[in-house]
């Protein structure tokens, strides 16, 4: 069972998140005919840790087995979307794929089809994009930007 709650129109979710970043590219996603990108992960189930979820997300959405993911951080988002108003507890993770993706700027699917479409895109050119939550790209300056990288963005 998936940890959101629902009451009326009003939904409370809490989300693994995946950072999985190979050469200096993030990899992002979009279900869909969305408009706007966001990062990899999905919902907590009842008595699933945030780093087991993330895992299991990975496997079902992309066929990928990673390594023990590092928790980054906490983040807390408020968002409309399909009727409902969304209060979602995200945990962001570092993840590393066992076996690396090919990295490709074009997009991909998952087995999962093309209900969700995969893409890597370079660190600089992320701003290119509409990505949610809206305060991704500062977060990921702050949070994980610094610690990966040797050089400023």
């Amino acid at each position: 069972m998936d940890l959101t709650f629902a009451v009326n129109q009003k939904k409370l979710n809490i989300r693994a998140v995946a950072l999985l970043i190979q050469d200096e590219h993030l990899l992002i996603h979009r279900q869909g005919e969305d408009d706007f990108w966001s990062l990899p992960g999905g919902r907590v189930q009842f008595g699933e840790s945030g780093a087991k979820a993330i895992e299991r997300e990975l496997l079902e959405e992309l066929g990928q087995s990673i390594e023990p993911p590092v928790f980054r951080f906490l983040h807390e988002n408020f968002f409309n979307y399909a009727d409902h108003q969304f209060h979602e507890l995200g945990m962001f993770y570092e993840v590393t794929c066992r076996e690396p993706l090919p990295l490709s700027t074009e997009d991909f699917y998952g087995p999962e089809g093309e209900e969700l479409t995969y893409r890597f895109v370079p660190f600089d050119k992320l701003d290119q994009y509409t990505l949610y939550p809206s305060e991704l790209s500062k977060m990921l300056q702050t949070n994980v930007f610094p610690p990966l990288l040797t050089n400023d963005i």
